[in-house]
């Protein structure tokens, strides 16, 4: 049987650039070889595509000479990067945000993952809020700035929210960028944080809550897996804490009750359905600790893919294994593909 050349794309310009690098060393380490032929395109923090094992690139931006534990010595590399399907393992802007994915749906090739649309929907944590609320689901209270007004904002925030608050970039993941606030004075330096990031900014009411995560994947039917918790080891869940100290301890899958967990499939189902997604995400949930009330806090349609990643770790708990779990996710990129090509063919004319 011929196989399956995945064009694994990673790396990138964003600030997720080296959670980038660690989700794509697992994707190429679980794929099935006698399945698929996978090949590397990597995008560096200059924005550069490099079709190549390690010739051209610093040693210093490959940490632990990633390139040396992906391909062995001696594999044959593809002549161009035309592949069967392409599999985007970028995180944050420029990957996750639809751009790629626009890229490819006007190349007409098959993906892994949501589609431009979508994409650009989860991207955008504004935007996604909106239709959140649309689709009756509940969250915490928030503010967006569009602009670093440290007058207006000290204002709006300590008149309409109140402290303690978190403070998040608008189009970001990983936690990168995100601060919580007890006060003013830390409030407005989270704010110019978040600003050096993106040019929206999310202000966020922190609740008294347990911290969910669970798996989605499917088009037109949704698989959902059960949920898990973190227990983060800091005060919450940051970018140091979620892949630099590696502290964080995780409850996979945790139990709460057939009743309280139909209900939180459900709100899972209704949030990736309201964004429009396919192929497959990490819906992000608060549960409340006194009401048992589950607020829906977002969406990541590239999660990480890295050796503590809740996302193949959930489906993993559930019987799923890591390289099942490609096959699936690469069997609905065919799916999705097919089905948009025959939606555009069905409108054309002779």
């Amino acid at each position: 049987m011929k196989k399956v050349k995945v064009g694994l794309i990673f790396g990138g310009k964003s600030a997720e650039h080296a959670v980038s690098l660690m989700s794509a060393k697992s994707i190429w380490e679980n794929l099935d070889k006698k399945r698929y032929e996978p090949f590397l395109i990597y995008i560096n923090r200059a924005g550069e595509w490099c079709l190549t094992r390690n010739e051209g690139f610093k040693e210093a931006e490959l940490k632990a000479e990633i390139f040396h534990t992906f391909i062995p010595w001696g594999t044959k590399l593809p002549d161009t990067a035309d592949a069967d399907i392409y599999f985007p393992v970028l995180h944050g802007p420029n990957g996750e945000d639809g751009r790629i994915q626009g890229l490819f749906e006007m190349a007409g090739k098959p993906f892994v993952g949501a589609d431009s649309l979508s994409s650009q929907l989860a991207m955008d944590k504004i935007v996604a809020k909106i239709l959140f609320a649309k689709a009756g689901l509940k969250m915490a209270d928030y503010l967006y700035f569009t602009d670093n007004n440290h007058e207006q904002i000290g204002e709006l925030v300590s008149k309409k929210l109140s402290f303690p608050v978190f403070v998040k970039p608008c189009s970001l993941g990983s936690a990168v960028g995100i601060s919580k606030a007890k006060n003013q004075e830390e409030l407005l330096a989270a704010v110019d944080l978040a600003f050096a990031y993106d040019n929206k900014v999310i202000v966020e009411k922190a609740i008294h809550m347990r911290e969910l995560e669970v798996s989605a994947m499917g088009n037109r039917e949704v698989m959902v897996s059960n949920p898990g918790e973190l227990l983060p080891s800091k005060e919450f869940y940051d970018y140091a804490d979620k892949y630099l100290l590696g502290k964080t301890q995780f409850r996979i899958p945790v139990r709460l009750g057939d009743e309280l967990e139909a209900r939180i499939k459900e709100i899972v189902r209704k949030a990736y359905r309201s964004l429009f997604l396919n192929g497959y995400a990490r819906v992000d949930l608060f549960l409340e600790k006194e009401s048992n009330e589950i607020l829906i806090n977002e969406i990541n349609t590239i999660p990480g893919f890295t050796t503590i990643s809740m996302f193949p770790k959930l489906w993993e708990a559930q019987g799923i294994s890591f390289s099942q779990l490609l096959d699936l996710l690469i069997e609905y990129g065919f799916e999705y593909h097919k089905k948009r090509k025959e939606n555009v063919d069905e409108g054309l004319g002779d």
